[in-house]
């Protein structure tokens, strides 16, 4: 009888490690995108103070959705510029939780690792010389495309390239806004669009009292641009600390 119930504990200490050590049936997976205007320096300095940890770690917590806390989930994250130039290309940053047996404070350090990287990102945005014109058009068109999820443009808003400029000539009615997309569409060419259907566009906007106005038009604008033409969820707040 004793070894029989030896048999049966050795049995389970086995088992359960082994348990643990399973990697997960169902994997929650995000996806986040953050795009910032580096086209100043006065808005470089005012992301930065947005994007801190604290708030970032507030802005993800809430856009990531995760309300049952569930055991296993990949989140990914990318980190792009707005700028003179039409190319997109991020910093990507990944985190998984994909075995049952994965630790606490293994977790937890992920979380670490995933909140430093993103204050290199940050940190980076020092390197950065003024620019004399904005494409937020063209980088926000392939963040979306490329983000099955949430992209959020910390931004004035304020378009300045080539084909339209919002300092000079905002548009101010639909016929006006429907000219400027379409202007843009042909100059940037931008990739055809996948299906946006599960995608959402949060703008936090940053402003300066002189550029109130134009702000205004320009948030009326990519309101109508991305809800009309690629019928996306958009929203708009003052500060992640508004949400």
């Amino acid at each position: 009888m004793k070894k029989i119930l030896v048999f049966v504990f050795l049995g389970i200490c086995i088992a359960v490690p082994m348990s643990c050590n399973t990697e997960c049936e169902t994997i929650t997976t995000r996806n986040i995108t953050v795009l910032v205007d580096a086209t100043d320096s006065l808005l470089v300095s005012k992301a930065k103070q947005e994007l801190r940890k604290e708030n970032f770690e507030q802005l993800i917590n809430k856009k990531l959705g995760f309300e049952e806390a569930p055991s296993c989930f990949t989140v990914n994250y990318d980190f792009g510029l707005i700028s003179t130039y039409s190319y997109y290309n991020p910093v990507s940053t990944q985190l998984s939780h994909t075995e049952w047996g994965q630790a606490r404070n293994k977790l937890t350090m992920g979380w670490r690792g995933f909140y430093d990287a993103h204050n290199k990102n940050l940190q980076s945005l020092d390197s950065l010389g003024d620019m004399e014109s904005t494409s937020l058009f063209p980088t926000l068109m392939k963040a979306i495309n490329k983000t099955e999820g949430t992209v959020i443009v910390v931004s004035d808003l304020i378009e300045n390239n080539p084909t339209v400029n919002f300092y000079k000539n905002p548009p101010t009615t639909p016929e006006q806004m429907e000219k400027v997309y379409q202007d843009m569409i042909a100059y940037y060419l931008p990739d055809k669009m996948n299906d946006t259907g599960k995608r959402e566009v949060l703008f936090i906007i940053l402003s300066e009292p002189k550029d109130s106005g134009v702000v205004h038009k320009a948030r009326a604008f990519w309101k109508y641009a991305l809800e009309k033409h690629l019928g996306l969820s958009v929203t708009f707040a003052d500060g992640i600390s508004t949400l």
